[in-house]
């Protein structure tokens, strides 16, 4: 459906919701490794590391500004290891999603609502985003023009009121473990920006495809800047190894917080919040997946298999983990972040490796 148009604004609403709604879900900085009162620092290396992935990335899809990643593949690595490439990435939307949304699911049923059954948070979650993607990128675009500032004033009243109880005896001594704990910290928020390839089926529906490389880069930078300020806030107020032990730290944090005694349960804000950006998580990894199959298998239109697909993510999220340890397992350093460096830097070295050896031979698009 290449007559939706997207504007670069909204772009960036889009890979800002998502990564903020990533990243301070569980605070994998705190939760992950080892780097406790340093965990801020970690998050800052984090930002580093994501940026020049970012760069990577962007610089790669503005080469082709009308092509998805689905069919620049094929384009640059032939027919069938094209498609074997295109596999990979709609493997990734389906698994990101998948963890995005079974965390959410995992906190609601245990925080929340411990007699709900966790198939019913996740089927409502899945429908709505199966409705909304229904009608377009377009119509992503515009939740997330509405939720954007929802989501920022919610998380900035967050932050601000966490502030009245911030020790600062808990960040100290700073770098009192050394480098390598702090390393430890940033390899799995790092390899978190795999989710970075939507850019790949989201620059073709972008008025401005030529603003994506700014775009991915600010947008992803002030989503990190946010995840340093919230690692930091958390670690004062919570102590580093409390913060690290909690399950979702930033919610352990409002529950902490005792504004007044009529002012009570701020953690509903987390919630909110929470759920609105992963709501434009879920709905981006659903357009991207649905649009990437549909191209994958030659149909003229995604929306043919956009309900079926639901369907699949729904048995996918229910049944891949057994529970939520199951889940932080596979989300620790020793596993997710080889995992995830690999979908990362295997694509970029074939993809740019092929793009490069095609336009010094001059066979790009296939033309002598």
């Amino acid at each position: 459906m290449r007559n939706e148009k997207i504007a670069a604004r909204q772009l960036w609403f889009i890979l800002f919701l998502m990564r903020t709604t990533t990243v301070l879900a569980y605070l994998p900085v705190l939760t992950s490794a080892d780097a406790f009162q340093d965990a801020w620092i970690s998050s800052i290396i984090t930002l580093i590391g994501s940026e020049v992935f970012v760069l990577l990335v962007s610089l790669l899809v503005v080469k082709f500004p009308d092509k998805t990643i689905i069919e620049y593949s094929q384009l640059l690595l032939g027919n069938w290891i094209g498609k074997l490439m295109g596999l990979l990435f709609l493997w990734l939307f389906l698994q990101l999603s998948v963890v995005d949304i079974r965390i959410y699911a995992e906190l609601i049923t245990t925080g929340f609502l411990p007699n709900t059954p966790q198939i019913f948070i996740i089927g409502i979650m899945v429908l709505l985003a199966t409705i909304c993607v229904e009608q377009g990128i377009e119509i992503v675009a515009r939740m997330a023009d509405v939720l954007f500032f929802v989501f920022i004033i919610m998380v900035f009243f967050v932050i601000l009121i966490s502030l009245t109880e911030f020790n600062f005896q808990n960040i100290q001594p700073i770098y009192a473990r050394g480098m390598v704990p702090i390393l430890r910290g940033a390899m799995t928020p790092i390899a978190l920006i795999s989710q970075i390839w939507v850019l790949g089926m989201l620059t073709p529906t972008v008025v401005r495809p030529e603003k994506t490389v700014k775009v991915a880069l600010t947008s992803i930078g002030v989503s990190i800047i946010i995840l340093i300020i919230a690692t930091f806030v958390t670690i004062g107020v919570l102590s580093p190894k409390e913060a690290a032990r909690a399950t979702f730290p930033l919610l352990s944090l409002m529950r902490s917080i005792r504004v007044s005694s009529f002012l009570e349960r701020m953690e509903i804000l987390v919630i909110f919040s929470w759920g609105f950006g992963l709501f434009i998580s879920i709905s981006t990894y659903m357009y991207s997946g649905a649009q990437g199959l549909a191209q994958w298998l030659s149909l003229k239109d995604y929306r043919a298999i956009i309900w079926p697909m639901a369907v699949i993510w729904i048995f996918l999220t229910v049944q891949g983990f057994d529970d939520i340890f199951a889940l932080y397992n596979f989300l620790k350093l020793e596993t997710f972040a080889p995992y995830g460096f690999a979908l990362l830097i295997f694509p970029l070295l074939i993809l740019w490796s092929a793009y490069l050896i095609r336009k010094n031979t001059g066979t790009l698009g296939g033309k002598k």
